[in-house]
């Protein structure tokens, strides 16, 4: 009997010591606090107000964003600040519309957040006006309480591009009477 009592001492001790669950109400708070940073960030990505930005980045050494090109390849602030530098010269002007298809998701402890979202942008470079869709991922930590941009990836979208397209282009082609 000892023996049984010990072990559900310690199974109840061991079980005790986890990470606390959020409640659901605190997980929608977290959640819409993802959402913001996120929308915040591309408000401020668009005012070219590049201390905000910068503000939203994890300052440890564990930072990492790819951009739309491969050699856009972000591991710390001053190569951010480079890079978003770069897109502002190149881009006379940029305007996001609202993030869309959006999940968001977190950690059972609260520590750690996803976010994945489609953004829609019009990009006017070089005299030339385009409308593009970003689709974006960033995950982010709670630092001193507050959430953080640790890593993340950008990626624009194409349009008639999907395989399924392609897919019947192809046999659109090959179904074609070949020309005499």
């Amino acid at each position: 009997m000892y023996r049984i009592m010990i072990f559900v001492l310690i199974v109840a001790l061991c079980s005790g010591c986890g990470p606390a669950k959020m409640s659901p109400g605190d997980i929608d708070t977290q959640k819409k606090a993802i959402e913001s940073l996120a929308s915040g960030f591309w408000k401020a990505y668009e005012a070219k107000d590049l201390p905000v930005v910068t503000k939203l980045f994890t300052t440890s050494g564990d930072l990492l964003f790819y951009g739309t090109d491969s050699a856009e390849v972000i591991k710390t602030i001053p190569e951010w600040e480079t890079q978003a530098k770069a897109d502002w010269e190149l881009f006379q002007s940029v305007k996001f519309g609202a993030m869309r298809n959006v999940s968001t998701i977190l950690s059972d402890d609260g520590s750690l957040g996803a976010i994945v979202c489609e953004v829609p942008a019009d990009i006017t470079s070089g005299g030339h006006q385009e409308h593009s869709l970003f689709r974006t991922s960033m995950t982010l930590r709670k630092e001193s309480g507050e959430w953080k941009l640790v890593s993340g990836m950008v990626a624009v979208a194409t349009v008639g591009q999907s395989s399924v397209e392609l897919v019947a282009k192809m046999k659109a082609e090959t179904a074609k009477p070949p020309k005499k």
